[in-house]
């Protein structure tokens, strides 16, 4: 298993490879299965079908995770699939089957996006009418879970580092303490409550895309520097790009060939500004 790797295959069958209890944060936004017209995959199934498919990627996941390990899964509270599921409350479906699985849960963050897209209002039956209102909700969430130990075992150097100054207690003796920017304090105390402000990316290299607020703020918090991070549905490569540029090693999986090398140049390119070495870049497994 590789580091700082783009592999394009299956994620199922790539995670299949790599050793268990590797992998210190997986964090990924998977498809959704509301019929996005993905060049390879096919996000068009029944949701029994996406739930099995769920419950397939997740317990691979579940086996690379260490046992301190943590996930990051980005996911819209609702999904409506009319005549493939109809309408159905996605975050207690995914949840369920993660609970069973073995996750622990850890929490749970509420996306606020300036201007969330909203489809629809209302049904034109119900128009100014409580006959049958379309009742929407088009925010999104991060289920956040653990695997077994939700303390960390190996603690590194976490993204926010203070300065040790010698400071003078009430009884009149000394002791050192770390002290912290206001700017530093106010990020940390941002992401540790429980909603999470971001900005939706406007140039859209995939049908994948992913806000890079979103892997970004989930690796400050629930990583060191150094650690290990897994986006299992890679897309334009965006979780990749945030563990580049916050210093954790990462490995990234994309089914798509065309999504894989978009990636890979994408990288490439926060690599090349640290003048590290080439990106791999793996076709096929």
């Amino acid at each position: 298993m590789e580091t700082k790797k783009i592999y394009n295959g299956d994620c199922i069958e790539v995670m299949k490879t790599f050793p268990e209890k590797s992998i210190d944060l997986i964090v990924t936004s998977p498809p959704y299965g509301v019929g996005i017209e993905y060049d390879v995959h096919d996000d068009d199934m029944q949701f029994e079908d996406y739930k099995t498919f769920s419950k397939n990627w997740l317990t691979e996941a579940f086996r690379l995770l260490k046992d301190d390990g943590r996930i990051a899964l980005n996911i819209p509270y609702e999904i409506n699939r009319q005549d493939k599921g109809g309408r159905i409350f996605i975050v207690s479906e995914v949840w369920s089957i993660m609970q069973k699985i073995g996750y622990k849960f850890y929490g749970l963050v509420d996306l606020s996006e300036n201007s969330p897209h909203r489809s629809k209002t209302t049904a034109w039956g119900s128009w100014m009418s409580p006959s049958s209102p379309y009742i929407y909700n088009p925010k999104e969430c991060v289920i956040l879970a653990y695997k077994k130990d939700r303390i960390k075992k190996v603690k590194g150097e976490p993204q926010w580092v203070g300065v040790v100054e010698e400071v003078e207690t009430e009884d009149g003796k000394k002791r050192n303490k770390t002290m912290y920017t206001e700017e530093q304090k106010k990020e940390f105390m941002d992401l540790v409550y429980g909603q999470w402000e971001y900005f939706a990316d406007t140039k859209q290299m995939t049908k994948a895309t992913f806000s890079m607020d979103i892997p970004a703020k989930a690796i400050k918090i629930l990583t060191y520097k150094n650690d290990l991070v897994l986006d299992p549905f890679m897309g334009s490569g965006t979780s990749a790009c945030a563990a580049e540029i916050l210093e954790r090693r990462w490995i990234g999986i994309e089914l798509s060939p065309n999504y894989a090398e978009v990636a890979r140049k994408r990288v490439q390119h926060f690599i090349d500004k640290k003048n590290q070495p080439e990106l791999d870049f793996e076709k096929g497994v």
